[in-house]
């Protein structure tokens, strides 16, 4: 995400205090998706040319490295961003000063954590010499983000995103110019792990000289505040941490209990079918202000936000999930080769399924974080982690691949029960039920409709024409509506319409 000088300059004179207007989330978010979808395409092109010039075996090496040192992520930010915006929307802190505080704390410890990457990976996989070398570079991408983390609360805050967006395009499109570049003259795999510092570079300067113009963000140093600030985001430290685990185990469990062609086949499909968690991420980013806001001031409201939040990403989500479950052999096949199809069709589809729960599971754990239910969501994270991990314990070696996204799909699908239990428990909040039954008409006419053209056309051509057909038929019939789609669009005032046709108020 990024935001341009020039929104970030309109920023300093919004209010960051109170709830942002359905219209100005809805801008926040239309700014970053289209960026997000541009640079979707360079990060296509880029897995695309990595994997054909790899093969499955020395990609699943890669993506080893990679997944790796990505468990690492979540004490890049310690959730302190979140704790910042909530503080400062409630009226509980100078956003500057905060700000500061975090910088200083993330000098401290961020060459720390990049060398306890390193040398964890070195003792893992100290059998396989280029997964070492690639982890110990890739490492240093954790010192980049946890610099670059500390401006978040800036962006998010304020709503305002255009520099967000800028830097996340940059820093793809550099890293399909790198990569066309390695391909082009025949590097070594280990050079392909530096094209993963490439986008955490980018968004580190970007965004610091974005966030500078905004607010003061020198770093400062004081012991009291620090610890305030680490105290109040320890659970949602823990809860970021063991997050992080439950979506990266899944591929160091596979590195360490399958081949590394099954590892590359699950890389090459995670990494096309969470290319769309991009829409989940930006718009909560976009709302997490307003919600927090609202649930200190207006439950009522906040359950109608909340509502309105989970029937849009269940909107975006249905057609991702059908259509992707029934393209993903040819899909697969096209992004990679025909040697990632046998084991990469069927868990790129699973992994589709999965991504669609993840965009409510999203909304709902945030919500339980506006209202103040972060503990409930660790112990949640602590026991779905377990379920995950024996599950990819038990089924890696006889499924490979497809084993572990079966594990995901299975433990994601238990923890949106369960939240979605406990929110309505806490809040007014109820489940859209009819809306969701009312759009499974939509989805299964445009899953019949690519299934029949992908048999004699291309799979991109049967995918656009399913989507195409996904939002026909719900603008004539289904719960969407065009008033309904324009309304959450162009609304500029405080007060949330109201739920759209079929939902639960």
């Amino acid at each position: 995400m990024t935001v341009t000088p020039h929104d970030a300059g309109e920023a300093e004179s919004s209010t960051p205090t109170g709830p942002a207007s359905s219209g100005r989330i809805a801008k926040a978010f239309s700014l970053q998706m289209v960026a997000r979808v541009v640079g979707l395409v360079a990060s296509i092109g880029t897995v695309t040319l990595t994997t054909r010039h790899l093969g499955p075996v020395a990609y699943g090496h890669l993506t080893t490295a990679v997944v790796f040192v990505n468990l690492w992520t979540s004490l890049t930010e310690l959730g302190i961003s979140s704790v910042i915006v909530r503080r400062v929307t409630a009226g509980r802190g100078e956003l500057a000063r905060l700000v500061r505080i975090n910088s200083g704390m993330s000098i401290l410890y961020c060459v720390p954590l990049g060398v306890a990457s390193g040398v964890t990976g070195w003792l893992i996989y100290h059998n396989t010499p280029q997964v070492v070398e690639m982890v110990l570079i890739v490492s240093g991408s954790l010192v980049l983000t946890t610099l670059a983390t500390c401006f978040d609360p800036v962006f998010l805050t304020h709503v305002r995103f255009g520099a967000v967006a800028a830097a996340d395009l940059t820093g793809r499109v550099g890293s399909l110019a790198a990569t066309i570049v390695l391909v082009n003259i025949h590097a070594h795999i280990v050079w392909f792990a530096i094209v993963q510092l490439v986008p955490p570079a980018v968004t580190l300067v970007i965004e610091a000289v974005v966030a500078r113009s905004i607010i003061d963000v020198r770093p400062a140093f004081s012991v009291r505040e620090s610890w305030e600030l680490l105290r109040e985001s320890l659970p949602q430290t823990a809860v970021l941490i063991i997050g992080v685990i439950y979506w990266r185990a899944d591929g160091v469990i596979l590195s360490l209990r399958s081949t590394a062609g099954e590892v590359g086949a699950y890389g090459l499909a995670y990494n096309i079918s969470f290319n769309a968690t991009v829409i989940s991420t930006l718009y909560l980013s976009s709302s997490l202000s307003t919600m927090t806001a609202l649930y200190s001031r207006d439950r009522h409201g906040f359950a109608r936000f909340v509502t309105r939040s989970v029937e849009a990403l269940a909107f975006v989500g249905a057609p991702i999930a059908v259509l992707g479950l029934v393209l993903s052999p040819e899909l697969i096949t096209l992004l990679g080769s025909a040697e990632f199809r046998a084991a990469g069709g069927l868990t790129l589809g699973l992994l589709f399924v999965a991504v669609a729960l993840t965009f409510l599971t999203a909304a709902l754990s945030q919500a339980l974080f506006a209202a103040h239910d972060q503990a409930f969501l660790l112990r949640l994270n602590i026991v779905n982690l377990a379920i995950n991990i024996v599950l990819n314990i038990v089924l890696a070696p006889h499924f490979g691949a497809r084993g572990a996204a079966a594990a995901l799909l299975v433990s994601e699908s238990l923890g949106l029960m369960v939240v979605t239990w406990r929110l309505a428990s806490r809040s007014p909040y109820r489940t859209p039920w009819l809306f969701v039954l009312h759009l499974a008409v939509p989805a299964a006419v445009a899953g019949g409709v690519a299934y029949g053209l992908h048999l004699y056309l291309p799979v991109l051509v049967a995918g656009f024409a399913g989507g195409i057909t996904y939002l026909a038929v719900n603008l004539l019939v289904g719960p969407m509506h065009l008033t309904t789609i324009k309304s959450m669009i162009t609304s500029r005032g405080t007060d949330l319409e109201p739920a759209a046709e079929g939902s639960t108020p």
